[in-house]
């Protein structure tokens, strides 16, 4: 079976239900939400989601829930040493889209790891490893946080799989940390996609296939 699907809207008033509609209309049997705007930390109450509509439209279109992926917003940014107000903020907003995602019933929540604004990619990386042991270590559900790829651009971490690999070596709790790879970003990050059994077999090598949680498949203007 192959889980295909894209990124569909979250708006009023229909919510997770609009979601899966759209979802259904692509043909699709998974797909990608965002619980609020990817900008800013604003959220309505997941009570207003339709979920119990949403659910059994699922189960009559045969889409596992499990299917659903569940997007952070941008403006978490964990390994941002130089401001710990950000980086604290960071950790309170993602425990708290931890529980909205468990509310709605999913099980991924995909994350950019964050920049280091210039304060070394080591110290970035402890930085989110730090903060993802203290979310992760006062939550007690099962969904998996899948580190994004990035492209590298600024002082973003996660430029290759090394970087993602030494966060997780970091976190406590090893399992609900996964992968999400994006073919735009790793392709700028300077992996070659024309062979790509090389590009996953260094993948396997360094995080494991089984790791490998959701896979967003994008074009790249470059």
């Amino acid at each position: 079976m192959i889980w295909i699907g894209s990124h569909v809207s979250m708006k009023a008033p229909d919510y997770l239900l609009g979601a899966v509609k759209e979802s259904i209309g692509y043909g699709s049997n998974a797909f990608m939400i965002y619980t609020g705007p990817p900008q800013n930390s604003r959220r309505v109450d997941v009570d207003r989601f339709r979920l119990e509509e949403a659910a059994q439209l699922m189960q009559e279109s045969g889409i596992d829930p499990e299917r659903i992926i569940v997007h952070a917003p941008y403006i978490i940014n964990l390994a941002n040493s130089l401001k710990p107000e950000t980086a604290d903020f960071g950790a309170e907003f993602l425990q708290e889209e931890l529980r909205r995602v468990t509310q709605i019933g999913a099980s991924t929540l995909v994350l950019h790891p964050g920049s280091h604004i210039k304060a070394g990619a080591d110290v970035g990386i402890r930085w989110i490893a730090d903060r993802l042991n203290r979310v992760l270590d006062a939550d007690d559900s099962n969904v998996v946080i899948a580190l994004e790829t990035m492209a590298g651009k600024g002082t973003e971490i996660g430029r290759n799989f090394e970087e993602l690999q030494a966060i997780r070596e970091l976190v406590n709790k090893k399992d609900r940390i996964g992968v999400c790879l994006d073919t735009c970003h790793i392709h700028d990050a300077g992996y070659d996609l024309t062979e790509f059994e090389t590009v996953l077999d260094e993948f396997d090598r360094i995080l494991g296939l089984d790791s490998l949680k959701v896979i967003h498949v994008n074009d790249s203007k470059n």
